[in-house]
C-alpha cells in the first residue's frame, strides 16, 4: 500500500488503477509494476476518488465504462477539485468512435487507450504521460520559487530589520518547502529563529550546541562543504545527539553556511521528519539562495 507522502518526497511514480473488471486491472497492476511505479487500486469511481485525495497520485490510469460511476464522470469529479493538480489521466475503454474520444477529452482525460490493450503502447504512453508532467510541475514549481524569492528579497531590503523580525520570514520560508523546522542561528551571539510545523517540538530545550552542529559544521567548513544528511541514522552520532534528533522527529538534515564577508556567521539548518533518497539539487540551491539573502541583510 502507498503512503500519502507529498509528491514532491517520492523518488518513484505513484499509479492509481482504476477498473471494476478484476482480471485486466491484475494484467494492469503487473505490466506497470514492472515498470518500476508504485501501484495503488480501485474497483470503481467512487474509491478512485478516495483513493485519489488521500495519495494524490502522479498519474490515474482509469476505465471509462464502470459500474455506478463511469470514468468520464470521475474524470470531471478529478478536474472539478479544488486545487487540484494536473495530474494526467489516461482514459482506457472499449469504444474507439469519435463521439466518446470527444466525451473523454470534454471530461478532462489527458490521453485514451482502447481494448484489447498493446501492452508496449501502454507503457509508452504512461512513460511519456509522466515525463511530461514532471516537466511541468518542475516549470510551475520554479515560477512560485520566483515569486516566493522576490517576496522575501523585497522583505529583507527593508531598512532596519532586526534580528527578531526575521521569524515571519522564516515561517514563510517553512510552509513554502514543506519541512518541519527551519533554524537560523548566529554564531556571534549565540542566537537562534526556530520556525516549525503544527504538530513537532521546539529545538527551544536544547542548544544548537548540544546538538553538536558548530563542530561537525566547522569540520566540513574546512573543506567549503555543505551538510545534506537524508538519513541520520546512516551517520555516526553521539548518543546526546540521537536522543535529541529523536526528540525532535528529525530524520534528514541540511545544513547551510551564512557567509559575511567570507567568514562564518551562521547556519540556516533544515530539519526534515522523513528519510529522503537525497536532497534535491534544486533544494538545496534555493535554501542557499535563502542563506545568501539572510547574509546580505546583516552586512
Amino acid at each position: 500500500m502507498t503512503d500519502s507522502k507529498p509528491i514532491s518526497d517520492r523518488s518513484t511514480p505513484v499509479v492509481l488503477i482504476t477498473d471494476d473488471d478484476n482480471a485486466l486491472r491484475s494484467l494492469l497492476v503487473m505490466a506497470l509494476k514492472a515498470e518500476g511505479y508504485e501501484i495503488e487500486e480501485a474497483i470503481n469511481g467512487e474509491e478512485c476518488l478516495v483513493k485519489y485525495a488521500r495519495l494524490q497520485p502522479d498519474l490515474v490510469l482509469l476505465d471509462a465504462i464502470m459500474p455506478e460511476m463511469d470514468g468520464f464522470s470521475c474524470c470531471q469529479h478529478i478536474r472539478a477539485l479544488p486545487d487540484h493538480p494536473q495530474i494526467p489521466i489516461l482514459m482506457i475503454t472499449f469504444l474507439d468512435d469519435r463521439e466518446s474520444i470527444d466525451q473523454a477529452f470534454q471530461a478532462g482525460a489527458t490521453d485514451y487507450i482502447t481494448k484489447p490493450i498493446h501492452w508496449s503502447v501502454l507503457r509508452q504512453r504512461v512513460r511519456y504521460l509522466l515525463a511530461s508532467s514532471h516537466t511541468l510541475k518542475q516549470a510551475e514549481q520554479q515560477k512560485n520559487w520566483e515569486v516566493f524569492f522576490r517576496n522575501i528579497l523585497e522583505q529583507l531590503s527593508i531598512s532596519g530589520l532586526a534580528w527578531e523580525s526575521l521569524t515571519p520570514l522564516l515561517n514563510q520560508c517553512q510552509q513554502f518547502f514543506q519541512v518541519e523546522r527551519i533554524l537560523l542561528y548566529q554564531f556571534k551571539n549565540q542566537q537562534y529563529l526556530e520556525a516549525i510545523a503544527s504538530g513537532y517540538p521546539s529545538i527551544k530545550e536544547s542548544s544548537l550546541f548540544d546538538l553538536g552542529l558548530e563542530s561537525i559544521y566547522l569540520d566540513q567548513y574546512q573543506q567549503g562543504k555543505t551538510i545534506a544528511i537524508a538519513d541520520l541514522e546512516q551517520v555516526e552520532l553521539s548518543i546526546t545527539q540521537q536522543e535529541i534528533f529523536a526528540r525532535l522527529k528529525t530524520k534528514s538534515i541540511l545544513i547551510i553556511p551564512i557567509l559575511i564577508k567570507e567568514k562564518l556567521w551562521g547556519l540556516l539548518c533544515i530539519h526534515r521528519a522523513k528519510t529522503q533518497t537525497s536532497w534535491e539539487e534544486t533544494t538545496l540551491e534555493r535554501f542557499q539562495d535563502l542563506a545568501h539573502l539572510f547574509a546580505l541583510s546583516h552586512l
